[in-house]
């Protein structure tokens, strides 16, 4: 008897059997393809190093740092050229500087004078205590050119959703309490020093291999206890316990469990609705996921030297919504890590899709590359698209799932139905965040429900031997 069964091996999957693990429960992780990491992919192609989902961490993802460490592999991060602080929108037809202190701020291009004007209105809206979307939220509070030149182009990067859609209180949590707090975002800002530490330099983390490093040093931990190539998983509820059936290279197996934990995305989880209250499965697992293309491209560094005034010497660039662009924005690769790429030469990853560009999953590579080459080239001023070399595309048909009106209480029926020790958990970057930090916190919270829920089945098994 196994004390859990995990199914998935993402890093959602991966963190909380190591948390478990530290904690001498015995598991098993189930996976159904033939690697582990999910969406984290770092891949050496030539003489570039490319990602297909996640970059990079910062210096604030704690419980990641702290899982690195009890990995004993700090030896292998690396942080990025500090010169990656610089990000540009790009807005009206060219790339604007992100400002980087107050004072920049008030002298930036990204804001017309009307619209820093209207800021200071902030400090007279009343407050409201209804859930809003992102649109209702930042336009009644800071005005809709915030909302266009700033806040939807970040959300590109995050959500690459749509405002009017999500939640400004799942997306924006801190910025809703500052305003319930303070009655206004700016001024509780200021008195909290949120405001000061706003415009603090992150430092940005990899790892000199790529950010695959971190699920391939789980899986290496871990190995003894992941099944790759599980096909067909059947789970069957017990009167107080789990039966779970697969099949590894044409061979059936079998295991029995006390508790489940379901590390897969929210639109995998119909897999197994028969485990979940009927209500639930219909009302709180129903999660919208946007698709996403990730297209790595190469140039030649002297072919590029300075873009409509902006040298690459930052992290990239993200596209307001107008002038209208399908790109979503561009990492440039090699200028936060220059080991990704041979000094002569420039990786770009771009990122296309999202809400305003569904269908790129009908797409052909051909198709994916030959719009990203012009939009890129439009906006870094290259003359000649053939100086542009696409080496590797990824096309995500469920990249991210959306915070969208109701996801805070969506999240709260999860967490209880968690808590009535049904012997049934879920984790995964749909719940409490997207970010790799994000789910790692998530599942340790989880692996000590998990801990909790066992404890309780250890002691039912010690009164019933007494009696």
């Amino acid at each position: 008897m196994k004390d859990v069964i995990i199914i998935g091996a993402g890093i959602a999957g991966l963190s909380a059997a190591f948390e478990l693990h530290k904690n001498n429960t015995d598991f098993q992780i189930l996976e159904t393809s033939n690697r582990v990491g999910g969406v984290i992919e770092s891949l050496k192609i030539d003489d570039f190093l490319i990602e297909t989902g996640p970059h990079t961490f910062s210096s604030v993802s704690l419980e990641t740092l702290e899982l690195i460490k009890d990995l004993g592999i700090e030896d292998s991060l690396i942080e990025a050229n500090p010169l990656s602080n610089k990000r540009y929108i790009y807005l009206n037809n060219k790339l604007i500087a992100l400002p980087s202190g107050p004072v920049e701020f008030f002298k930036s291009e990204v804001l017309s004078k009307e619209g820093k004007k209207t800021l200071f209105e902030e400090l007279f809206i009343k407050k409201e205590d209804k859930e809003e979307s992102v649109e209702d939220f930042i336009s009644r509070r800071f005005g809709r050119e915030v909302l266009k030149n700033l806040i939807q182009p970040f959300l590109n990067s995050v959500y690459a959703g749509d405002v009017k859609k999500l939640s400004a209180n799942a997306v924006f949590p801190k910025l809703k309490s500052l305003e319930n707090s303070y009655n206004s975002v700016i001024l509780g800002s200021i008195l909290s020093g949120r405001f000061r530490n706003s415009f603090k330099k992150l430092t940005l983390y990899s790892f000199l291999n790529g950010m695959e490093t971190l699920s391939k040093e789980l899986y290496e931990r871990l190995k003894n206890k992941i099944t790759l190539n599980a096909k067909n998983i059947e789970i069957t509820r017990a009167k107080d316990f789990f039966i779970v059936t697969f099949i590894v290279n044409n061979k059936p197996i079998n295991y029995t469990a006390n508790s489940i934990l379901l590390a897969i995305p929210a639109y995998k989880i119909p897999d197994f609705a028969y485990l979940v209250p009927n209500d639930y499965m219909a009302d709180f697992f129903h999660i919208e996921y946007l698709p996403l293309a990730t297209v790595n491209q190469t140039i030649e560094k002297s072919k590029v030297e300075i873009c409509q005034g902006a040298s690459l010497d930052g992290f990239g660039f993200l596209c307001a919504k107008e002038p209208h662009r399908k790109l979503l924005g561009t990492i440039w690769s090699s200028s936060i890590f220059p080991n990704r790429a041979l000094a002569d030469k420039i990786l770009l990853t771009s990122y296309i899709g999202g809400a305003y560009h569904r269908k790129i999953t009908d797409q052909t590579e051909d198709e994916i590359k030959n719009l990203v080459t012009k939009e890129l080239c439009e906006t870094l001023n290259i003359s000649d698209h053939a100086l542009l070399e696409t080496i590797h595309i990824k096309v995500h048909s469920h990249a991210i799932p959306q915070y969208n009106m109701g996801h805070l209480e969506k999240v709260k029926r999860i967490e209880e139905l968690m808590d009535k020790n049904y012997g049934l958990f879920f984790t995964g970057n749909y719940l409490h965040g997207i970010s790799i930090n994000d789910t790692i916190k998530t599942s340790k919270a989880v692996a000590q429900k998990i801990n909790s829920f066992l404890n309780t089945v250890v002691k039912k098994q010690e009164t019933l031997l007494v009696k």
